[in-house]
């Protein structure tokens, strides 16, 4: 699932291509994809304006549309943003926009977990869907990190992936972080000493800004780095080479080392 660092790319992406561009037309190919607004109300509202700046919070990225709101994009499982003048849009593209040039700016989504949304003001959203704060905010400092996380019940994986407690963490990079951290993410939240939750908190910025840097793309990450290798049937640790395991943490797959993130 796209996590922080993939959509803060796809932000980057549209500030660098679909700005400030007449939208002629508006296709919506399968509704399905729409939250509380109709194939014809996104129409109306996007059609004849422009899309004129970008903000992030978490995993969602908002869309300003003129001067009358915000378009607000869910990338779910599989979704991207694709722009281009090519004929055909990418396959699974769900709504398409096209502009006075000629090129168009498709939501793709195969699997149609994602949601395009609308809000009038982002701030207001974020309230009401009870999201936590950015992992990239700075106002989250390590003080405040400890507070929120050191207070959660279940296991710290679980901790870093509640986005009403920090926005913008997944599968993927938890288990970067606490790799980084040598942290088993079966262990306790709540048994964290601050000596460790700090750790966490400066390897949650350190992985998110790394990731961000090479474009969210395992290959291009660190040497170092648990994500290029997931995945892997005989995938082995970056740091002292023994296999690396997997298990079921809260639902979902977590990768580790038991050797350097052992159970204490």
């Amino acid at each position: 699932m796209p996590e922080l660092p993939d959509v803060q790319v796809f932000r980057e992406y549209l500030d660098a291509t679909s700005l400030h561009q007449r939208i002629a037309r508006v296709d919506v190919r399968r509704e399905k994809v729409l939250e509380n607004l109709s194939a014809r109300a996104l129409q109306q509202r996007l059609a004849g304006r422009s899309l004129e700046s970008t903000r992030r919070h978490g995993k969602h990225l908002f869309v300003r549309v003129g001067d009358d709101g915000w378009l607000v994009l869910h990338f779910g499982m599989t979704g991207y943003p694709d722009y281009s003048s090519a004929e055909d849009p990418p396959r699974h593209t769900r709504v398409l926009l096209r502009f006075d040039n000629g090129f168009h700016l498709a939501y793709v989504s195969q699997r149609m977990i994602g949601r395009l949304d609308w809000t009038d003001d982002p701030g207001e959203f974020i309230e009401r869907h009870r999201l936590g704060i950015d992992a990239l905010d700075d106002r989250l400092d390590a003080g405040r990190f400890r507070e929120a996380i050191g207070r959660k019940r279940g296991s710290i994986k679980s901790a870093l992936m509640d986005q009403g407690t920090i926005a913008g963490l997944g599968n993927v990079y938890t288990d970067e972080i606490l790799f980084q951290a040598g942290v088993h993410p079966r262990a306790a939240a709540s048994d964290m000493d601050a000596t460790t939750l700090t750790e966490i908190h400066r390897q949650m910025r350190r992985v998110v800004q790394s990731a961000i840097k090479a474009r969210a793309q395992p290959e291009r990450m660190p040497k170092d780095f648990l994500t290029p290798r997931r995945g892997a049937d005989d995938a082995t640790c970056p740091r002292c080479g023994k296999p690396l395991e997997r298990e079921k943490v809260s639902g979902r797959t977590a990768y580790f080392c038991p050797t350097c993130q052992a159970m204490h």
